[in-house]
């Protein structure tokens, strides 16, 4: 066991303990591997980096509070699959990264704060993008609009044999925990809690990992709550995101609870269930673009078991370019003001979608300007079927009172819609 303690950091939560918790980690690894632990007190850090064999954990009352200052953190060229956001204003700047090794956990009931509040500026009450359906509490954006804010908070890139268990992680810059190009993945019990008006503070990303499993954990935050992607481009060894199944988790996310896609490569066999989303602005979004360069190839995936809770739009599934096809959604119930759609846009394919057993309970929304642009979004009616082929309506009921279906057309609505099966619906 390797205390951090002993290798100089010191818990008063100012001083820079970067180089002590390298020290231990380093020989840690360099005598095969264990276990390097942060006791309880407050420790201030820049960019660590994880070594093969090594569990880092945090002992209830450890805290570790990210940097404020840049200089603090890795260059943005520290490894090949390394980039910065610049369009969302954040750098490829990290607080934990495994980069290419093998059996590396975090563990333990301590918190990592990644000092987000000294990045972010005001909050944008205002927003036109998706009419207030996403981030409803508003938006704030890096402070002076430019790329001042470290990136992913703790990234795993191309390793093996990974654990991330019980720990708090909050207050993140961007997104949370980042795992990309991985294999043999396991995160169970983390509490994920970052502002619900934090731009771009995803809580779980899975992009383009093999053998994952998610469970028991509570993620509050403002970008997408768990998103599973298939962005291959800057891997050194191209992988599917397959594999993945994601249990009996709690989320609230200004976004979307679960976003499927993003990427240029495939994505499938995914088991989702045991859901209860608090709140979003997309509960299940699967896009096969997502940005110029994007044609995810999406199948073989099962969502089921879901309570969803004051979400704006339930269930989106749309192509414009690759295919989403055979994703069955089943025994859920939302309420929204918004409406779901399954549709094929321009050049992609829509396919084998079914939904069984769900309720989706809309509610009016108040004091509302329905314009174009909010009604594009929202839909006409409840749900929509367009364009899309091979699609299963079975058990779904879409309720609203008289009052609440003034502000729609209708209730459901099917348009250039091949081989449609619709059984025991009230729509």
């Amino acid at each position: 066991m390797y205390n951090v303690v002993e290798f100089g950091a010191v818990a008063d939560g100012k001083t820079l303990n970067t180089k002590a918790f390298q020290s231990a980690i380093d020989e840690c690894a360099k005598n095969g591997g264990g276990k390097v632990t942060v006791p309880a007190g407050e420790f201030y850090l820049g960019t660590i980096w994880l070594k093969d064999n090594v569990e880092f954990h945090l002992e209830a009352g450890a805290k570790i509070f990210a940097s404020k200052s840049l200089e603090d953190y890795n260059e943005s060229d520290a490894y090949p699959q390394n980039w910065d956001g610049l369009s969302e204003h954040w750098l490829g700047k990290h607080l934990i990264i495994a980069h290419e090794v093998k059996n590396v956990s975090i563990t333990g009931f301590g918190e990592i704060d990644g000092n987000g509040d000294s990045f972010f500026g005001r909050i944008d009450k205002h927003l036109t993008w998706q009419t207030g359906y996403v981030f409803r509490d508003g938006f704030a954006r890096t402070k002076d609009l430019k790329p001042s804010r470290p990136g992913q908070m703790i990234c795993f890139i191309e390793c093996e044999n990974v654990k991330v268990m019980d720990v708090i992680i909050k207050n993140g810059p961007c997104w949370t925990c980042y795992f990309y190009g991985c294999e043999v993945v396991q995160v169970r019990g983390v509490k994920i809690f970052n502002p619900s008006h934090f731009a771009n503070t995803d809580g779980l990303d899975i992009d383009c990992s093999r053998f994952v499993t998610v469970s028991d954990c509570i993620i509050l935050t403002g970008d997408d709550a768990i998103a599973i992607r298939c962005s291959s481009a800057r891997l050194k060894k191209y992988r599917p995101c397959e594999y993945v199944t994601i249990t009996n988790c709690v989320t609230s996310s200004s976004a979307c609870g679960v976003r499927i896609g993003v990427g240029a490569g495939e994505l499938r066999n995914v088991c989702i269930s045991g859901l209860v989303m608090k709140s979003a602005g997309y509960g299940f979004w699967v896009r096969t673009r997502y940005g110029v360069n994007c044609d995810g190839r999406i199948e073989n995936v099962q969502i089921s078991n879901v309570v969803a809770t004051d979400v704006g739009l339930p269930i989106t599934v749309e192509s414009d370019k690759g295919f989403a096809k055979n994703i069955k959604f089943s025994n859920m119930r939302f309420e929204s003001t918004g409406g779901s759609k399954i549709i094929e846009l321009t050049g992609g394919e829509v396919s084998g979608i079914t939904l069984k057993d769900i309720d989706f309970v809309i509610k009016k929304e108040e004091g509302v300007e329905f314009t174009e642009n909010k009604i594009n979004t929202r839909g006409e009616y409840a749900l929509t079927v367009k364009n899309a082929k091979d699609v299963t309506l079975d058990g779904v009921r879409v309720m609203m009172d008289e009052d609440t279906l003034k502000d729609w057309k209708g209730r459901f609505v099917k348009e250039n819609a091949e081989n449609i099966i619709v059984k025991d619906c009230a729509l």
